[in-house]
């Protein structure tokens, strides 16, 4: 009798109100594609109870660090032990952190390596795949050309199982959301801004799950019908697809944006995101309104007002986005990871 493999998937994911969420969220999008083809995912975490929960709550495993057999190890040898125990089939990494050419050659000979990433490092190459869901034109050819074993293009977004609406009635409301922390405090001074704006309009503010202040926003506009709150919120998609023009940072939320059509101003909150959409905005896609260090909130409402009076340029950001992203890059993702899962059976290290 012959015994049978389920297939696991580790996730080592950057995730912390310090950096945000985008790293998280866009890995547990590919995880629901994973278990479609029968993977489980875990997600090995920082000593983090809140981000823990919210794994556990989109129905995955948590490795925490924090156990006995890990202390005082480093990384590698952390990773090591891991996915020689659970006896994992691939290691999938989204994160910041620079690792070294024998971390991945290490790692090789026991599990396939997979690299989400925003950056060109070279030393990635000795992953077994590394997947760049940005902008083409944001890679140079001399690193692409490396390697055979890269996906490249905003047609790799990880953004879940996603199908367009063929019709989509829109309101004349504004929605923002500054990602899941919002560290930089932007949602207080974009509503500041607003308040101070002489014209009319309707907001929809998205609070996210780690909010510093959010019990101070909600306060603030509890008295001002024209704002509207969105709490912990994890799928913005029905308010995008019902919302006349968007406020956004950089990131997954803005390739969600893309997706359904929905015109959009962006902010980047790191040089990195500052690269990804100048190169957006170049396809004439969304309004880029630069590196946060560089704006001056209070013109944002006015930068909105004149989108919202110009349908003909709404229409071209609308149309182009729609033709970069069309929702099935996290599915195209779990395809191949599952191909690279299958080779492990007959490929030797």
């Amino acid at each position: 009798m012959t015994s049978f493999h389920l297939k696991k998937a580790l996730f080592l994911v950057d995730a912390n109100k310090r950096l945000g969420m985008g790293h998280l969220f866009r890995c547990l999008k590919l995880a629901r594609n994973l278990k479609r083809f029968k993977i489980i995912s875990y997600f090995l975490t920082s000593k983090n109870s809140s981000i823990s929960q919210l794994i556990r709550d989109m129905g995955f495993f948590v490795i925490d660090t924090s156990h006995n057999y890990l202390y005082k190890k480093s990384e590698l040898s952390n990773i090591l032990k891991i996915c020689s125990k659970e006896k994992f089939d691939c290691l999938i990494i989204d994160s910041r952190k620079k690792r070294t050419a024998s971390f991945f050659k290490k790692l090789n000979k026991i599990c396939r390596t997979i690299v989400i990433g925003n950056n060109t490092d070279l030393v990635n190459l000795h992953a077994t795949l590394i997947v760049l869901p940005e902008i083409k034109e944001q890679y140079p050819n001399s690193f692409l050309n490396k390697s055979t074993k890269i996906l490249v293009g905003s047609e790799y977004a990880l953004l879940g199982r996603l199908v367009r609406l063929k019709k989509i009635k829109r309101d004349n409301s504004i929605l923002i959301s500054m990602g899941g922390a919002d560290k930089r405090g932007f949602t207080k001074k974009i509503i500041i801004a607003f308040k101070k704006a002489k014209f009319n309009f309707r907001v929809k503010i998205v609070i996210g799950k780690f909010f510093k202040e959010s019990e101070k926003i909600i306060k603030s506009v509890e008295k001002d019908k024209r704002f509207t709150i969105i709490k912990n919120k994890n799928d913005l998609i029905p308010f995008m697809q019902t919302s006349k023009i968007g406020i956004f940072t950089m990131g997954v939320t803005t390739y969600e944006s893309l997706f359904c059509g929905l015109p959009s101003l962006i902010i980047s909150h790191s040089r990195e995101n500052d690269l990804a959409a100048r190169k957006m905005s170049a396809l004439n896609c969304i309004h880029y309104l630069g590196y946060y260090k560089s704006i001056d909130f209070n013109n944002i409402p006015y930068k909105i007002f004149e989108l919202m009076n110009n349908p003909r340029l709404g229409t071209k950001y609308s149309e182009n986005g729609q033709k970069l992203v069309d929702g099935k890059g996290s599915e195209r993702v779990a395809k191949k990871i599952i191909e690279i899962m299958s080779q492990k059976e007959t490929n030797s290290y």
